[in-house]
């Protein structure tokens, strides 16, 4: 299981980045345009993944400040956000590759943040949750770059597969069947 969450955190920083150079090129104006949803803009769509990511890998590591909202501002701008979600991104790649088998197996107990409950659960399906979480912004973010008429990156995993060669037969491996 750990070489999933292995290509998982790797897609993460992929497809984080792909979205990332596209709304480097819109229009302050359009980046923090209200469209409807529930955080209103491109920005405050990702600035909420950076802050529910914040207290995941709080959870998970017990390091860092304890997150108290998900709806706080933290970062201001586009550049600042960038800086954030690029150091995020790297930290859970470590993250995950310290993890062992057996620490996805492990308890995890938390407190939850809109209704303060306690809550323990595997931490291998808190792991998922967290990529999937990540992955359902990010579709967002990409229909609000289709709504403003700009054509986003196709973000699509077997893209990141082929690219990078996660989840994919190497050469020996077909070999040998």
């Amino acid at each position: 299981m750990k070489a999933a969450f292995t290509m998982f955190a790797a897609y993460n920083k992929w497809a984080n980045g792909l979205l990332l150079d596209a709304c480097a090129a819109l229009p302050r104006d359009d980046y923090h345009k209200d469209l409807g949803a529930h955080f209103q803009s491109i920005h405050g769509t990702m600035e909420h993944q950076v802050i529910a990511d914040m207290a995941w890998l709080q959870r998970f590591t017990g390091e860092g400040d304890p997150i108290t909202s998900l709806d706080e501002s933290i970062c201001g701008e586009f550049e600042e956000l960038r800086g954030r979600r690029e150091r995020l991104d790297e930290r859970i790649i470590s993250v995950v590759e310290q993890m062992r088998e057996a620490d996805l197996l492990r308890t995890l107990i938390y407190r939850t943040i809109r209704k303060p409950l306690v809550m323990q659960q595997p931490l291998g399906a808190a792991l998922f949750h967290f990529f999937n979480h990540q992955t359902h912004h990010r579709g967002q973010v990409h229909s609000f770059l289709t709504q403003l008429g700009q054509t986003p990156p196709a973000l699509d995993m077997i893209y990141f597969q082929r690219e990078s060669g996660h989840g994919m037969a190497r050469e020996e491996d077909l070999t040998k069947a």
